[in-house]
């Protein structure tokens, strides 16, 4: 699958509080989404470590998810997806199985390569379209010019118009 990484560029201003609102509005809509799966929590935090996954899931046959949300999804997302993995497995002391989740509307066709050939076991979730403004206002590109209205007097012929 091709995907046109121009327009998966995040809009302009902050891409990680962006980033945030696209996984806070997926995770209230995961039912829709995924409805095997219950939120378990969003900015799941490790002991020891500073780093957060940015969501926890439980599926309805007891896989646990940890995912990364990312506008595109490229080398950094795919060394946080493995650290998360890595340390919720480290957590639950390799108990119970865990996979990891990499969300985003688009991925850099290495990303998925780099998975398959590597055996890698992470989930890519293509995002939909809809989420990608996540309640925010689209912005207005250009100003659309006014029309004129002409008074009606000037669209008679001549010889209707009153001296």
């Amino acid at each position: 699958m091709t995907t046109d990484l121009a327009a998966s560029s995040p809009p302009p201003g902050d891409g990680y509080a962006h980033e945030c609102h696209i996984r806070d509005l997926y995770a209230r809509r995961l039912s829709e989404f995924r409805p095997e799966e219950l939120l378990l929590k969003t900015e799941h935090s490790y002991a020891g470590s500073r780093v957060r996954a940015d969501m926890r899931t439980l599926s309805s046959d007891g896989v646990i998810r940890v995912w990364e949300f990312k506008i595109l999804a490229g080398y950094e997302g795919l060394g946080q997806a493995l650290t998360y993995l890595a340390l919720a497995r480290k957590e639950q002391e390799f108990g119970r199985p865990i996979r990891a989740v990499l969300a985003a509307f688009a991925f850099q066709p290495e990303i998925r390569t780099t998975i398959e050939v590597l055996n890698l076991g992470i989930e890519l979730v293509e995002l939909p379209a809809k989420l990608r403004l996540a309640g925010g206002v689209p912005g207005i590109e250009t100003a659309l010019p006014v029309p004129t209205i002409p008074h009606l007097t000037d669209l008679l012929p001549p010889t209707f118009k009153e001296s």
